[in-house]
């Protein structure tokens, strides 16, 4: 079986806009003999489901166009949507054929969520709740990762898994970066599992705080790679799969090498380009304040959107060691620069807001985006610092510094167009300890490591230590951490560049509780708490009052975890047999 895969990055419109684009594919894909076509999740509505109070319009509108778009199409199509059902968003797939739009995930319950005409017509070939059968070809879905575990568990498994990826682009996911990073990410293991197919299916472009990659990617059950999308880039990607085809030996393609700062660096230039063209704006306004951020937005800046539509502010203080560095940067990259016309202050803080208050002007005076440096070492240990100007977006604020620096030395080799790239005393947060020997750049990646093993890792003061060492450093970074909390409130906006940001990570404010450095656990103890939780939730998922077995989960795996961390934290270090506090019931 030939398929195809569209790799598209929609623009800002109407669903119809949209779906015209999708029949203009589904032609281009005809002539090259695609039998089935495959969509990104994020193609048709984004990759997060409208709220709840839109729900209604949002479907009917989506009716509509998946109406128009079966009877236009010029191949069988899957085309997945983003719902939301019981306040939590759900992908159904659509499997577009002869005119009629089939739900493929959940049975009856989408036959009931849809207009009669989406399923008026016969079904073709049998199907599960995640299989579509099409001649001999038994193909399955999956949706996250788990899913593909779900598949590589199962005893039997068909002849194609196409994993409709949901995940925006990560750069401590490998394989979010799906086919660019299939030596570093899961698949190869996956498919060795399987013994299917596995193809891929990249979403491509910015939408709302999120940036996907692309690179879309087909694999042969003894893992070769068959075809790859590139990266940032649209594509109709076509390739024969299934049982009927293989490839001949030498013929198969070799996995790019991954490049973790060259896909940072790629993420955060169509992130910016996506972000500011969908909010229909072809400007952006910035500051050049002395730090090592400011720099390379600034470059990131200009690369997305062209030296013409970058409007610079030079903000950098007299006595900053980068002073003079702003000006040559912002010739360098032939952007227009405005001088901060205030006198400093004695107060650098109030020196700072007045930037940002020219900085919003200057937004408003050239019709553009205001961008903010700030990046996630910022935002994490030094959030009082960080002044802030109506509807600006910070595209570095899920980046830490120690990255920014490696994407900036990266980026001066393609065009040296930064003077230095030193870290200097101003680079290195101010969390009330000396120095160590090692130096300032040693002393931001360990400071780094720590916020990202408690941030992304989810591991507690205790577990830190034991990852990153240096007590002291890890808990004075943690303390500062914790002390940002308030300041972070209501900032700005964020691309989302990590599994985990700092807005997932926050603590309420004024929360009692606060971490301490633990000698030990009683992991007994632990084990035992766990163990009678998930006997209960396992219960509870499965019997109903009266007896009869009850469909969904009764707590969610987010809870669950969060449970039993929680209970993990009392435990620790007490020798109290916990087990005594669960009764049989």
């Amino acid at each position: 079986m030939r398929i195809g895969i569209s790799q598209i990055d929609t623009r800002a419109g109407d669903l119809k806009n949209t779906a015209g684009r999708m029949v203009d594919i589904s032609h281009a894909a005809a002539a090259r003999g695609v039998e089935l076509l495959m969509f990104p999740v994020a193609a048709l509505t984004g990759p997060s489901p409208v709220d709840f109070g839109n729900q209604d319009a949002f479907l009917a509108d989506l009716i509509e166009a998946l109406s128009w778009l079966a009877s236009c199409v010029a191949v069988d199509c899957l085309v997945p949507v983003v719902l939301c059902v019981n306040d939590q968003p759900v992908i159904e797939v659509l499997h577009l054929h002869e005119g009629a739009s089939i739900p493929l995930r959940f049975g009856s319950w989408a036959v009931s969520s849809f207009a009669r005409d989406l399923t008026d017509q016969p079904q073709v070939g049998s199907r599960t709740d995640t299989e579509l059968v099409v001649g001999d070809t038994r193909i399955g879905m999956a949706f996250s990762y788990e899913d593909l575990d779900g598949w590589c568990a199962a005893r039997s498994t068909p002849d194609i898994v196409c994993f409709f990826s949901n995940y925006g682009y990560a750069v401590d996911d490998a394989s979010s970066a799906l086919g660019s990073a299939l030596v570093e990410g899961r698949y190869g293991e996956d498919v060795t599992e399987l013994g299917s197919w596995i193809v891929g299916v990249g979403s491509l472009g910015t939408y709302d705080l999120q940036v996907f990659s692309g690179a879309s990617f087909v694999l042969e059950p003894d893992g070769r790679l068959v075809a790859s999308s590139p990266a940032f880039e649209e594509d109709l990607l076509v390739a024969d799969v299934g049982v009927d085809a293989s490839l001949e030996p030498g013929e198969e393609l070799r996995p790019e090498l991954y490049d973790e700062r060259y896909h940072l660096w790629q993420a955060l230039v169509l992130g910016v380009r996506d972000y500011v063209h969908k909010l229909d704006k072809a400007d952006v306004a910035l500051t050049l304040d002395g730090s090592l951020a400011s720099m390379l937005l600034a470059t990131i800046a200009t690369d997305a959107l062209g030296p013409a539509h970058v409007h610079a502010l030079l903000c950098a203080s007299p006595d900053s060691p980068r002073h003079d560095d702003m000006a040559k940067l912002a010739h360098a990259l032939r952007v227009a620069t405005y001088p901060l016309t205030d006198t400093p202050t004695d107060d650098p803080w109030l020196t700072a807001d007045l930037a940002m208050a020219h900085l919003a002007s200057l937004a408003r005076k050239v019709n553009g985006i205001p961008l903010l440096p700030a990046d996630k070492t910022a935002l994490a240990l030094e959030a009082h610092r960080v002044g802030s100007c109506p509807a600006a977006l910070a595209p570095l604020g899920d980046v830490y510094r120690i990255d920014v620096l490696d994407v900036a030395r990266l980026r001066n080799t393609i065009s040296p167009v930064f003077p230095s790239l030193e870290i200097t005393s101003a680079d290195v947060p101010n969390i009330g300890i000396d120095v160590p020997e090692w130096g300032y750049e040693n002393l931001l990646e360990h400071m780094d490591a720590a916020v990202a093993a408690h941030v992304e890792g989810e591991r507690s003061l205790s577990e830190v230590i034991a990852t990153v060492g240096n007590e002291e450093l890890v808990t004075a970074t943690l303390r500062a951490l914790r002390d940002g909390e308030h300041a972070r409130l209501g900032r700005f906006a964020c691309l989302m560049m990590t599994t985990r940001t700092l807005a997932d990570a926050h603590m309420p404010v004024g929360f009692a509780w606060h971490d301490q450095v633990r000698e030990g656990a009683d992991d007994a103890a632990v084990a035992a708490i766990e163990e009678a939780l998930r006997q209960a939730i396992s219960a509870s998922e499965t019997m109903t009052r009266d007896g009869k077995k009850r469909s969904g989960n009764a707590v969610g795996d987010a809870e669950m975890r969060e449970a039993l961390e929680l209970l993990r934290d009392i435990a620790m270090g007490s020798s109290v047999d916990w087990r005594t506090l669960f009764s049989e019931n």
